[in-house]
């Protein structure tokens, strides 16, 4: 047990560590996203002082749920019905080129899956691979 209680001590000062280092980055990143906010206008000034700002949440605030996919039927085991993410990807790629990542903050779907749909459209000649991202494919360039 003297392992388990080593290992322990040790992956708990490197916890503490990592939080005292981490503390002024969250102070500096609450102040910039204080900043953004009163420049949209979205977000009312702070007002603890500037050097206290961030720094009582241990918690790291949790990330913006994605609302830009509508809500669809979800087959039984959770997943999106057959097809949708294909459909949904190929309406973002109608009229411009995109990332994989910009396709995925569109459409609610995750990165890794629109890369690699989007490579499979490629493959079947659905999408082209463009300068930079993806587009869809002509559908009149097929016909000449």
């Amino acid at each position: 047990m003297a392992v388990i209680d080593d290992a322990l001590k040790t992956w708990k000062q490197r916890l503490a560590q990592l939080e005292k280092e981490l503390a002024p980055l969250q102070a500096e990143a609450e102040e910039l996203r204080d900043a953004i906010g009163k420049v949209e206008g979205t977000r009312p000034a702070s007002t603890k002082p500037a050097a206290t700002r961030g720094r009582a949440a241990a918690k790291p605030k949790a990330p913006a749920k994605r609302t830009a996919r509508p809500k669809a039927k979800r087959t039984p085991t959770g997943r999106s019905p057959r097809g949708q993410n294909r459909t949904l990807i190929l309406a973002a790629i109608a009229t411009d080129a995109k990332t994989a990542g910009e396709v995925a903050e569109e459409t609610g779907i995750g990165r890794g899956t629109v890369a690699s749909t989007l490579h499979k459209l490629a493959r079947d000649g659905a999408a082209v691979k463009a300068e930079r991202g993806y587009r869809a494919a002509d559908p009149a360039a097929d016909k000449a």
